[in-house]
């Protein structure tokens, strides 16, 4: 097993003029982002010819995916150039080729997900005081509000948003720089991107690592596919969140508050990130905890004079069942529970991962980034659903924490196989296609799994082996002495 291990890090970059001398990586990072642009290529042309799932995604993600690879082992096995000059020139290569693989679907209009267009739509709906939770996008009394660009894009017409009030906050920010505009959300979902890439090197510069680490979010395909291509909106969800862990390890006055607002601002934009409470609250934090409640009560109250309805179709998302639950909840309907005990069994489940996030913090000195990875686990482990664009919130976390396994190392190759799974989720677009087998997305989660747990296994082993080879042998007794013995 442990023949892995060793392969995996010879892949990296085993070259030692590569480590010494900065323009051999120079090079291979450029030929890394010239086959990687011309991929992307493929790509989007696999997305205009509407035949994007399935067989035509699949080797060009599976090439992509690994010039990712290839970049990130390449600055996770070398070291930073001495010449300062040099590492800015290493740093502004990586930043430059992002950007170009970026470039390439900026202007395109979204082909995987339709999901903007609702973004667009809700916005629309709430500029003209009508409530987005409680009108389902059929409706006939908002007959006037249809256009021909946006409206006939829409998906679950005969739903209401799911999307909370952050989010809506977010979607009228993008329809105040151009009303019903496709490009005008992709443009803000892109920034938000590129400001989470900015975040990243701050937070790898507040905790004095390499800034290359930066590599692991911005060449990652998610990122690039369902932000900028398709853009998404947990974008928005992720850079809050990055923010609120840059915030918090600040000592200006009001950081404490502004870290409660920022990750206020985050839940009511995607829910999942009110779990970082446990990641980055401290015992007695009152200035967090009130910026938090002020910024939930702050949002949430326009939207409630408007009209939240039921919650939109929040509720029946949460009860839909289809091949991408999490693997928690899989196994429970497996089980065969019924919806009663599957609910406290969710909530028991969340709250032993929460109490294990604060008892890791407070007894073994757990950082705010790795907490935050694991309370990711919790709500990727029980979410009813899981989409590529879910999994890039692991991304900036992972640039903090990610190390090639070691032996008996289980940190490092907890973050290694979380790395992993965020590197096969973009193949959910060819496993879910008709004609493939979507049952195969459990392995998304066993994989990386049996990846994490070896080299756990391999110290196990040789602890094993070590304690047998330890006892001394019986001494030999003489035949002789034996036999007076008996006399």
């Amino acid at each position: 097993m442990w023949n892995l291990w060793s392969l995996v890090r010879r892949m990296a970059i085993s070259s030692a003029s590569l480590r010494r001398t900065p323009w051999r990586r120079w090079l291979a990072l450029l030929t890394l982002g010239l086959a990687g642009f011309v991929l992307y290529q493929r790509i989007l042309a696999a997305g205009e010819s509407n035949v994007m799932l399935g067989d035509p995604f699949l080797w060009p993600d599976l090439g992509v995916t690994l010039v990712a690879v290839a970049g990130a082992l390449l600055v996770l096995r070398t070291s930073e150039a001495r010449n300062r000059r040099a590492r800015w020139i290493e740093l502004g290569l990586i930043l430059a080729i992002g950007l170009a693989f970026r470039l390439v679907f900026l202007s395109a209009p979204p082909a995987f997900s339709h999901d903007a267009y609702r973004y667009v739509w809700d916005a629309h709906l709430v500029a003209h005081g009508v409530s987005p939770y409680s009108h389902i996008v059929t409706d006939p009394a908002l007959a006037p509000l249809r256009d021909n660009a946006i409206w006939p894009n829409i998906n679950w017409r005969d739903s209401p948003t799911i999307y909370p009030p952050g989010a809506q906050v977010f979607f009228l920010l993008a329809h105040a720089i151009a009303p019903l505009n496709i490009e005008a959300m992709k443009l803000a979902m892109a920034f938000c991107d590129l400001g989470i890439g900015v975040v990243t090197l701050l937070l790898l510069r507040q905790q004095r690592m390499n800034l290359r680490r930066v590599i692991v979010y911005w060449w990652s395909p998610i990122p690039i596919l369902e932000f900028v291509y398709s853009a998404h909106l947990d974008a928005v969800a992720i850079l809050l969140v990055a923010l609120a862990l840059l915030v918090a390890g600040e000592r200006f006055r009001g950081a404490r508050a502004l870290t409660g607002a920022l990750l206020g601002l985050a839940a009511l934009t995607k829910l999942y990130p009110l779990l970082f409470v446990f990641a980055l609250a401290r015992r007695r934090d009152w200035a967090l905890f009130a910026g938090l409640g002020a910024t939930l009560v702050v949002v949430i109250a326009p939207f409630a004079a408007l009209g939240l309805g039921s919650g939109g179709f929040l509720s029946t998302y949460f009860a839909q069942r289809y091949y991408d639950q999490g693997v928690l909840l899989r196994l429970y309907d497996t089980l065969g529970l019924g919806r009663a005990p599957q609910v406290a069994l969710l909530v028991v489940s969340l709250l032993a991962f929460c109490a294990l996030t604060v008892w890791l913090r407070s007894r073994r000195g757990l950082s705010p980034a790795a907490a935050i990875l694991l309370l990711s686990v919790a709500w990727i482990a029980l979410s009813p659903h899981l989409f590529p664009w879910y999994i890039a919130a692991l991304l900036p976390f992972l640039a903090l924490c990610l190390r090639l396994p070691a032996r008996g190392d289980g940190a490092s190759a907890n973050a290694f196989g979380l790395w992993l799974f965020v590197l096969a989720m973009p193949f959910t677009y060819v496993i879910f296609a008709p004609g493939h087998n979507p049952g195969l997305f459990v392995w998304f989660f066993l994989a990386p799994v049996g990846v994490a747990l070896s080299p756990l296994l391999a110290r196990a082993l040789s602890q094993w082996r070590a304690r047998r080879n330890s006892h001394p042998p019986p001494p030999v007794v003489p035949q002789a002495a034996t036999l007076a013995a008996h006399k």
